[in-house]
């Protein structure tokens, strides 16, 4: 019996930590001109992770390795107001209330919103991070689980297509001063 008081409290942790449910924004693509659905799990992330070689296929191989999901859902609409805009905020209200993530990043705009929410890890790092964008014609949201550096991120931008997620802008070198003449005038 008094095993079962020490198990009741792991189950009910776990539970409680359940994965983000996806299949109402499903639904989503139903009216959609154009749609997106990524879904890796570890055994796809595994086939990433046994990258090896050198720099950006290296570095993303170790990104790989600390992820357990990535989960992308993109729609995009030939006119506004043709899908409800009301049920991603409440995936996203969800997502929110079940303690788990904190709002770092949150963008209210007269026809559409976006929120970034990270979720608590340990050792100091996130685990896991989802981005939630809605506009008129178009619903983005990404989802990224796992214990990771947010910079390691980064390492995407080594895959054809995917834009390099830097620092910030490249600075232009300065115009080098035009070269003197040796006459005086």
């Amino acid at each position: 019996m008094k095993r079962l008081w020490v198990i009741w409290p792991a189950t009910a942790l776990a539970l409680l930590a359940q994965a983000i449910d996806f299949s109402v924004l499903d639904k989503l693509a139903g009216k959609a001109k154009e749609s997106a659905v990524v879904n890796l799990g570890p055994e796809q992330l595994s086939l990433v992770a046994g990258l090896g070689g050198k720099g950006g296929a290296e570095k993303l191989g170790d990104l790989a390795k600390e992820l357990r999901a990535v989960q992308v859902r993109s729609f995009e609409y030939d006119a506004p107001g043709m899908y409800d805009m009301e049920l991603v905020r409440s995936f996203r209200d969800k997502v929110k209330a079940s303690g788990e993530w904190t709002s770092v990043v949150s963008v209210k705009e007269k026809d559409g919103f976006t929120e970034i929410l990270v979720k608590k890890g340990t050792q100091g790092k996130p685990g896991g991070l989802l981005i939630v964008a809605a506009e008129p014609k178009e619903v983005s949201v990404v989802h990224v689980e796992g214990l990771f550096d947010l910079s390691a991120l980064r390492g995407l931008g080594v895959l054809p297509g995917v834009p390099s997620l830097g620092a910030g802008p490249k600075k232009e070198a300065a115009p080098s001063p035009a070269p003197k003449s040796g006459k005086q005038e």
